[in-house]
C-alpha cells in the first residue's frame, strides 16, 4: 500500500464542486487553507482526497489523528472529493512556521502508520455516501455527482486552454 501525502487542492476546482454539492468543504481560512490527505481511495479512474481538520471528536465518518497520545485532528471522509492530478499539488511544508510544520509532520506520520485503517474507513464511508438508504447518507458529499463533475471540470480546463491558444494565435 502506498504512503500518504498531504495535498493542496486548487481553490477554483473546489469552488466549482461546491456549486453542485454544498457538502464540499470550505478550504479558505484566514491563517492556513485546508489541506487533504491522499490518495485515500480509488474508484475507477477517480482518486479521492479527504480533508484534514481540527475536529477532534470521534464520529462514524472520520478518523482521529493522534500525536503523543492526544487527539490533534481528524480526516473527514464524509467530505472527501475526487480530484484529478491537474488540480492537486503536494503540500509544501518548508514555507510554514516550524511549530505548524512539526504538527503536520506528526499528523502525516500517524496517517502513514495507519494506512490500512484509513483505506478501510474511506471505503466504508464511500459506501455510506453512495447508498441513499443509509442513515448517514445525508452527511456525505454526493460522491457519484462529484465524480461526474470532476470529469466535466477536466473538459472545461481543456476548452479554456484551447480558447487561450486560439486567441494567442489569431492575427492582430
Amino acid at each position: 500500500m502506498s504512503k500518504f501525502k498531504f495535498y493542496d487542492i486548487d481553490e477554483n476546482y473546489i469552488d466549482y464542486l461546491k456549486t453542485f454539492d454544498h457538502q464540499v468543504p470550505n478550504i479558505r481560512y484566514s491563517k492556513y487553507n485546508k489541506f487533504f490527505c491522499g490518495i485515500i481511495l480509488q474508484v475507477g479512474q477517480h482518486n479521492y482526497f479527504a480533508p484534514v481538520t481540527s475536529l477532534t471528536k470521534k464520529q462514524r465518518t472520520n478518523f482521529l489523528i493522534y500525536d503523543k497520545g492526544r487527539t490533534v485532528s481528524s480526516i473527514r471522509f464524509s467530505f472527501m472529493v475526487p480530484a484529478v492530478p491537474e488540480v492537486v499539488t503536494v503540500k509544501d511544508f518548508s514555507k510554514l512556521p516550524q511549530t505548524y510544520r512539526d504538527l503536520l509532520n506528526a499528523e502525516l506520520k500517524y496517517c502513514n502508520q495507519n494506512v490500512d485503517k484509513i483505506y478501510k474507513k474511506a471505503e466504508e464511508v464511500y459506501k455510506i455516501g453512495t447508498n441513499s438508504n443509509h442513515p448517514l447518507f445525508y452527511t456525505c458529499c454526493n460522491f457519484k455527482l462529484l465524480e461526474e463533475k470532476s470529469i466535466e471540470y477536466l473538459s472545461l480546463i481543456a476548452n479554456r486552454q484551447v480558447a487561450a491558444t486560439d486567441e494567442n494565435q489569431s492575427p492582430s
